[in-house]
């Protein structure tokens, strides 16, 4: 059986509050908080809605019923130039976006990760402006296309949340992630460094054990290796600084957790065969070492 310990639960939440608002406090930078929006577009069979608040005042309220769920997203009315950050990462590689200077267009990439709209614009037409077509089955890019189904995926996440690209439209300060995986691609552990005051990906994670939480707040998991982390005291919202992370690098990377053969130990325990370890992203199941993390995820393994 496993042997955890946790820390009280005041202590968890004096501390959240001590980083509410803070951008990756260990490493320099900080993050302003989003607005979620979100229309659900997945090639999986899912029905879950969940609400977690994270230590750096970021609302990520996951919504998923297997393929578009709408809500609404601010837009912006104001007429002045919206800014946000943009990433599009297309089987493990991060694709290098142009800067458009055609009039007209409204829509520029302004800087590293950096978009910036004149107009109020899909997600969709946003990314036509750069050359790529997107749907929530289908993404073309440089000649190539890209169909959901057999083993490629689609994601498009805005603010943490998955949105259909086709009826999302951009507000300031809107943070995007698309990523497209394919069978066979050559993703590299742990990947590129994305430096913290670049856009990186964030999300939350429960661990329970026999019924009790693992306490991640404690100084032993924090901040221990550069590409994953959790960090300022904060147990539940994690930070990674690389597109291409594993669910199973993430857990080797914390101090006393190893997963490894199908098997997880943590503080020198591993489990075995009367016990039952589920690993759930967003309500599914999925394999820790096949699985690759995205900003909004919200992890869920149980031992017990």
């Amino acid at each position: 059986m496993f042997d955890i310990s946790t820390r009280p639960l005041l202590t968890v939440f004096v501390a959240g509050l001590l980083v509410f608002g803070a951008g990756c406090a260990g490493l320099g930078a900080s993050e302003s908080a989003t607005t979620p929006s979100a229309t659900d577009t997945t090639t999986a069979q899912q029905t879950q809605t969940s609400t977690a608040t994270d230590g750096h005042g970021h609302d990520h309220s996951h919504s998923h019923d297997g393929t578009e769920s709408t809500q609404t997203t601010a837009t912006n009315t104001t007429g002045d130039a919206a800014t946000g950050k943009l990433t599009v990462v297309v089987a493990a590689d991060e694709l290098s976006l142009p800067a458009r200077d055609e009039a007209g267009d409204g829509f520029d990439v302004a800087g590293p990760h950096t978009w910036e709209s004149s107009a109020d614009l899909t997600l969709a037409t946003a990314l036509s402006r750069l050359g790529i077509s997107a749907t929530g089955t289908a993404l073309s890019v440089d000649g190539e296309t890209y169909t959901a189904g057999d083993g490629t995926t689609l994601s498009y996440r805005v603010n943490g949340e998955s949105v259909d690209p086709e009826a999302v439209t951009l507000a300031d300060g809107d943070e995007v992630w698309v990523t497209v995986e394919t069978p066979g691609m050559n993703a590299s552990l742990p990947g590129t460094y994305i430096d913290n005051e670049q856009q990186h990906i964030h999300g939350d994670m429960t661990v329970t054990v026999d019924g009790e939480e693992v306490d991640f707040s404690q100084s032993r998991y924090q901040s221990n290796d550069r590409y994953f982390h959790f960090e300022g005291g904060v147990g539940e919202y994690w930070h990674s600084h690389s597109a291409n992370l594993t669910l199973e690098y993430a857990l080797d990377s914390l101090h006393g957790v190893d997963y490894a053969d199908d098997s997880l130990t943590i503080d020198g325990t591993t489990d075995d065969a009367e016990t039952t370890v589920t690993y759930e992203v967003n309500g599914e199941a999925v394999d820790p070492g096949e699985y690759h993390l995205k900003d909004g995820d919200d992890v869920t393994i149980t031992v017990g």
